[in-house]
């Protein structure tokens, strides 16, 4: 298998931040950085810092917790790297600038709201429960004029939606959710190697979305039905602790469009 390439990172990208007068909100930190859990078996593995803000009324709250650096956790925190441009009511916003509470333009003309925010950093070489980090760097217009509007670089769990009529004569849906890694192919969309510590983030809104990241259609964050079943009860509890918003897997709702995996697109497309 050909390796993939190792770039040096990519330049960071100017946004026009929201204006004070469209949203604003009082921060407020509820948890110093501590273990999530104090079982003896959770603290002898690979662990991580995972970061989230959320809102509450008109304040945004945060937590910054440890825990596993299990694969189902780390996807609700890795779709889009510092700079990524969201497309915000008011225009544009870099992700490190979004903040709960902002509301987001989506694919088909709403807009929704953002109620949750998270971060991690993916550093090269660190110890991992899942595979190397990689980041996916899509060309301008890879998928169509203004998709993206710009050289954008994207986190290992993103996913794209994609209209192909072969997915609507397979699935017998009119479009799917497809992951940025599917699609690698070395020119339009490239499998990049990180060279040093990377910050990725992901949003969640009032309901799974389809929203525009520089243009492109991306979703934002829904545990998929597959994360309650992988998890055991314990890890079901730690990975909503990272959802205080939230109570149960349910309340996340149903997806908006449905998802296929890297190998099943391999398999529909050849």
């Amino acid at each position: 298998m050909t390796a993939s390439p190792t770039l040096p990172p990519f330049p960071e990208m100017n946004a026009r931040p929201v204006s004070e007068t469209a949203w604003t909100a009082r921060r407020k930190s509820v948890s110093e950085l501590r273990p999530i859990s104090r079982s003896p078996a959770l603290r002898a593995r690979v662990t991580r810092r995972f970061e989230c803000e959320w809102l509450e009324d008109d304040d945004v709250l945060s937590l910054v917790s440890v825990a596993p650096a299990l694969p189902a956790f780390e996807a609700a925190f890795n779709a889009f790297t510092h700079g990524a441009l969201i497309q915000t009511e008011e225009g544009p916003v870099a992700i490190e600038d979004v903040m709960p509470g902002m509301m987001v333009e989506c694919a088909d003309g709403r807009r929704s709201r953002i109620l949750w925010k998270g971060s991690i950093t993916l550093v090269p070489g660190a110890p991992t429960l899942g595979d190397e980090p990689r980041l996916y760097r899509v060309m301008n217009d890879a998928f169509g004029l203004g998709r993206p509007v710009q050289d954008q670089t994207f986190g290992p769990g993103v996913r794209r939606i994609d209209r192909d009529p072969k997915i609507r004569a397979t699935m017998g849906a009119e479009a799917a959710l497809v992951p940025l890694a599917a699609v690698a192919d070395g020119h339009a969309v490239i499998e990049v190697t990180p060279v040093s510590p990377t910050r990725v983030y992901h949003l969640a809104c009032e309901e799974h979305e389809t929203i525009l990241a520089a243009g492109l259609e991306v979703e934002t964050f829904h545990p998929g039905p597959e994360t309650p079943i992988s998890l055991p009860e314990e890890m079901q509890a730690l990975f909503m602790r990272f959802f205080p918003h939230l109570r149960h897997m349910s309340d996340f709702g149903r997806l908006a469009t449905p998802r296929i995996t890297a190998e099943d697109f391999h398999d529909m497309f050849g």
